[in-house]
This record gives structure tokens, C-alpha cells and sequence, in this order.
């Protein structure tokens, strides 16, 4: 059986999208596929128990039959949980163990997510190469590529895996311009003389960046002010804090955006819903949008979500947002999914990986 661990540099590099792609190509030559994420650090309270939301839709997307609580079987959630594992164990690792041989039973390859992001809970001897040693896997590392930096996080890495097997590299986000040359050219070959075979170039699109308007909702801790079946697709954020003239040049420049702004800023409200590419308003502060704003939204099909943090704090978020692939069906998944699979030598890694 295979086992391939699946860690990244930073946060955000979207393990579970590449998680997610691999396991569907697996599935479709017939190996039999496992998906696990031992320790999660976002979780859901919506059933009134602490759930991984994107371990159980990647659960459901590959069809898989396993317990979600054998799939993700360490949620954690708040600054309490975090600080407990990262004091101690807490008989987390028989619990990961116990879990693992379950979901690997008659299975050709399992997929395991690791961390947030290396080096996390190094303290409590649960970090990724922990991980790697614990279950016996083999390491698949994804980076953002930003030039030479990415590199550096490359081979300290590296250094962190010295005893398990580092197969390969992902990298994300690459430029399709003059670095991409020196990439492919120089890099590619100077990262294999040091034991990291790039295994996939996923090249920056930006299509990949969006958010729809019901996940807005959720991360923000907002309010939908609008019918909850209008959902639409967002690419940008922009603050407006100027008046109506100047808003409105701004965002007709802007493809696919939500506007940020003021409660009380009706007329800034009004202006946005002149523009075509409008697919959300978000509105912060203490006062609630009219009614009558609240009716054109209606007419337009544009969600209204009433924020439940000031305008600053809330922009952070939402642009937070769009650095992140959410695992959530529909046409956006499928699009991302696609891409990763065109970009990344499926074949290579599943010969690269030992069978053991």
C-alpha cells in the first residue's frame, strides 16, 4: 500500500484542492483510494459537533464510505484545542493510528492532508514530519512560488524530512513570464540535484481566486439580508470610502466584484448597483441597509450581506478569502480541480511513491 502526505510550506497552498485532484485521477485508473486529514484546524459547529467541512465534502466527492470521524479524526477549533495539543498528545496519535488502519484496509493508496502549514506542532511532536514518521508516508510538498524565496522554503524543508521519503514539488501560483523560463529551465533541474523532483507547475490564474457569496457569509459571521438562493461568484474586493462619482469609475473598472462600505453609505450603495459586474454587497457598521436597497438587491439577483465587523477588519478577511481553495461543489471545484490535474505528473508521483 501507498501512503503520500501531502504538506505545505505556508498556509494556504491549497493542499486539500491538490488532495482532493490527485484522489479523482487515482479513482479513475482504478486504484483503490483513501482520503485522510489527521488533524484539522478549521472546523464547523453547524450539527452541533465539531466537523471538518472540507475533509466531508471531500469525503463526498470521491464517493468515499469511510467514517468522517476516521477521516478527520483531530478537529480542532479556537485557541483552547490549540493550545491542548500543542501542550501534549493527549492520546492524539493512537487516535490517528487507530484511524489510519481502518481507512487503509484494502486500499491501493491513501492520500493523508498534513498540517496548516510546516512546522506546526513541533512541540507536541505532532507536526508534519511527525506525521510522515508516524504513518510511514511518503511527502509530497506544494509552495507558493514567489522566485527565489520559494526555493529557500523548499530546502529547509528538506532538512525537516531527513529520515522520511520526499518524493517531490508542487509548485503553485507560478508567473507565466520570465520567471517561468528560468523555472523550468534551471530551477526545475537544481531542485532535483537536491533531492526534490518537481512533480507539477501549476501556473497563476486568476480564476482560481474566488469566493462565492455564501461562503462570505459563513467566514465573516454575517448576516444574508437577501433571498438565501441567490449566490453569485466573486473575483474582487473593494472598500469604498469615497463619494458616489468617484465609487462608481472605480467600480466599473472592477470584473466580478463586492463592495465593501458603510451601513449609512446609501447613495455609495445605490452606485454599485449601476454596475453590471456587482455580484455583492457588503455593508458594515451599526445601521442597516433601506429596504428600498434592500428590494433593488432583490430585482438584481445581488446578495446583500450585513458584516459583523467593521469595514477594515472585514476587507482583511474577504481578501483573505480569495488566497484559499474552498472544497465546495459546483462549477468553481470543478474548473480548479481540472486545472490541478492538467498541471501535475499524476503518473510520476504514484511511481515515485513506494509501495510498502
Amino acid at each position: 500500500m501507498k501512503r503520500i502526505l501531502i504538506v505545505s510550506t505556508e498556509q494556504h497552498t491549497g493542499k486539500s484542492l491538490l488532495a482532493l485532484a490527485l484522489g479523482k485521477s487515482l479513482q479513475e485508473r482504478g486504484i483503490r483510494t483513501a482520503y485522510m486529514k489527521p488533524i484539522s484546524f478549521e472546523v464547523s459547529y453547524a450539527t452541533g459537533e465539531p466537523v471538518d467541512r472540507d475533509a466531508d465534502a471531500i469525503r463526498s466527492l470521491l464517493s468515499l464510505d469511510d467514517s468522517l470521524r476516521d477521516i478527520a479524526p483531530v478537529p480542532l477549533e479556537g485557541s483552547f484545542l490549540r493550545e491542548t495539543i500543542e501542550s501534549g498528545d493527549r492520546g492524539f496519535r493512537q487516535r490517528i493510528q487507530e484511524s489510519f488502519s481502518r481507512l487503509s484496509h484494502e486500499r491501493d493508496i491513501v492520500i493523508i492532508e498534513g498540517r496548516s502549514y510546516l512546522g506546526l506542532g513541533a512541540s507536541a511532536g505532532l507536526s508534519d514530519p511527525d506525521l510522515a514518521e508516524m504513518l510511514d508516508a511518503d511527502v509530497l510538498l506544494i509552495t507558493h512560488y514567489d522566485g527565489e524565496e520559494a526555493i529557500d522554503r523548499i530546502m529547509c524543508a528538506l532538512r525537516m524530512f531527513e529520515g522520511p521519503h520526499i518524493m517531490g514539488v508542487i509548485l503553485k501560483d507560478v508567473p507565466m513570464d520570465r520567471s517561468f523560463n528560468m523555472l523550468s529551465e534551471v530551477l526545475v533541474t537544481f531542485l532535483a540535484s537536491r533531492g526534490a523532483e518537481v512533480l507539477g507547475i501549476i501556473p497563476h490564474d486568476h480564476n482560481l481566486q474566488t469566493v462565492s457569496s455564501d461562503e462570505i457569509v459563513k467566514r465573516l459571521g454575517g448576516r444574508l439580508l437577501t433571498d438565501p438562493s441567490i449566490e453569485r461568484q466573486v473575483r474582487h474586493f473593494v472598500i469604498s470610502a469615497m463619494g458616489p462619482e468617484e465609487s462608481l469609475r472605480l467600480f466599473r473598472r472592477t470584473p466580478d466584484l463586492a463592495v465593501i462600505t458603510g451601513g449609512d453609505r446609501e447613495e455609495v450603495q445605490r452606485a454599485a448597483f449601476e454596475v453590471p459586474s456587482l455580484r455583492c454587497l457588503i455593508v458594515t457598521g451599526i445601521h442597516r441597509p433601506t429596504r428600498e436597497i434592500i428590494d433593488l438587491a432583490d430585482q438584481r439577483n445581488v446578495p446583500v450581506i450585513l458584516a459583523g465587523q467593521n469595514t477594515m477588519v472585514t476587507a482583511t478577511l474577504c481578501e483573505e478569502m480569495l488566497n484559499r481553495a474552498w472544497i465546495r461543489p459546483g462549477p468553481a471545484l470543478d474548473y480548479a480541480m481540472d486545472y490541478v490535474r492538467y498541471n501535475i505528473d499524476i503518473d510520476r508521483i504514484v511511481e515515485k511513491t513506494r509501495d510498502r
